[in-house]
């Protein structure tokens, strides 16, 4: 009889195992996925499309916090629930976070959604960019403007007037001139930014701002003289856009100095630490690395910068260090085996990225991620990408492209601050005035 009843629940177990196998594998691999800090985004992608129940895997991957989880899960709201249909209220309350999340491509998308979807704290949501130091943040806004009534966006658009960003300043001429119907001589190819062949970065050209500037006075000559004809704006923050802001962990890594030296980001806990994602390749990388040094002068040891080589990481067409260099090919032409090749090529890598450091001037220390762990990890495969972290651990900034000095000091002030000096549940957007 033991043996029957063994043998019954065996037989048992392996039909189980076989009628459950599906929902067994998507929970295995769904784990894996979750658990990984580094996964490839069209893995976690995959994993909220196929699930058996798309929208708990997509709650599931936002919530664990994770950058790239949380990137591919907001922008999988758009799928999982298309723009002519109700969005149930927690992923509502995603989407209203994210609109002032400390990830810049997760504000991009969420502010989208809610264009999309003409929800009313659009407005509110774009007038609260404006108040950001990170002029990208405050063109993002603007771009998000342009969707309000004339009534709101004009005395928006008018705040702006002073901006010290000529981009801004541009883009937020041409919206007073088609919210008001008036010519200020406004052109927004007066603000097209051209790569400048010293410092590699995006530039203005002179006569554009020139031309800038003299709309900005006819402007504000005309707002001084109809401002009485517009409303003061009230635009108010739903409370759930505060509220559903949560710290965003930074994932610990250890990678090695060019000297070899083992540098973990935790040893710098209570202390901001800024990461820069970069290749001596990349124009606009080498083009900030100035303000970067100047940074880390400016704050000596209480501001830890480490800059984080993705030299060693193939690039869109399998090139080592962003160009075809048979000595710098990772894989052998046959006269050695992989392993000598291999290390050959890291160590030239190793010494052109040491090259750029001593060339540059670099005084923080240089880390050489030959695995894209840690770019996997902070999804810094477009560069420069930029990463803050606040003396707790939390990522308060994470932005794409090279950023200005005042920038970087407003940022790293800003990280100084404890992160629920800026959470507070409820705030009302006041009448901007010109920064």
């Amino acid at each position: 009889m033991p043996r029957r009843l063994l043998l019954g629940l065996g037989v048992t177990l392996v039909i189980g195992v076989w009628l459950f196998r599906a929902p067994l594998q998507e929970l295995i691999r769904n784990k894996a996925i979750l658990a990984n800090d580094a996964p490839n985004s069209d893995a976690v992608a995959d994993m909220i499309e196929q699930a058996a129940d798309p929208r708990t895997a997509l709650l599931a991957a936002w919530n664990s916090g994770k950058i790239v989880h949380r990137e591919v899960a907001i922008g999988a709201i758009r799928r999982v629930f298309p723009k002519d249909q109700p969005l149930p209220s927690e992923f509502e309350f995603i989407v209203l976070g994210g609109a002032l999340d400390p990830d810049m491509n997760v504000r991009e998308t969420a502010l989208g959604i809610l264009r999309e979807r003409k929800h009313p704290a659009l407005a509110a949501l774009a007038a609260e960019q404006l108040k950001d130091p990170d002029q990208k943040v405050r063109l993002l806004g603007l771009n998000y403007i342009k969707q309000v009534a004339p009534e709101v966006g004009v005395p928006i658009a008018a705040a702006l007037l002073g901006d010290t960003d000529i981009a801004v300043l541009g883009m937020s001429l041409k919206l007073l001139e088609n919210g008001s119907g008036q010519q200020f001589g406004a052109k927004l190819v007066d603000i097209v930014q051209v790569e400048s062949k010293s410092s590699g970065l995006q530039e203005f050209q002179a006569e554009g701002i020139a031309k800038t500037k003299a709309a900005t006075g006819k402007a504000k000559t005309w707002w001084a003289e109809h401002q009485n004809e517009f409303p003061p704006l009230k635009l108010k923050l739903p409370a759930e856009a505060y509220a559903a802001r949560k710290p965003v962990p930074a994932p610990d890594f250890q990678l090695s100095t060019l000297e070899g030296k083992p540098v973990r980001l935790s040893e710098y806990r209570g202390k901001v630490v800024l990461l820069n994602f970069w290749t001596t390749w990349c124009t606009a990388c080498v083009g900030e690395m100035p303000a970067l040094v100047a940074l880390q002068k400016q704050y000596g040891d209480k501001l830890v910068i480490l800059g984080v080589s993705l030299d060693y990481v193939p690039d869109s067409h399998g090139h080592i260090g962003g160009h075809a260099a048979v000595e710098e090919q990772k894989h052998s032409d046959g006269d050695h085996d992989d392993h000598e090749a291999t290390a050959a090529a890291l160590k030239r890598v190793r010494e052109k990225v040491a090259r750029t450091a001593k060339a540059r001037n670099i005084n923080y220390p240089v880390l050489l991620d030959e695995r894209n762990e840690v770019g996997g990890r902070y999804n810094g495969g477009e560069l420069p990408t930029t990463v803050i972290v606040d003396a707790q651990g939390s990522v308060r900034r994470r932005f794409i492209g090279a950023r200005s000095l005042p920038v970087f000091e407003a940022m790293i002030a800003e990280a100084a601050q404890p992160l629920v000096v800026q959470m507070g549940m409820t705030r009302d957007s006041q009448h901007l005035k010109p920064r």
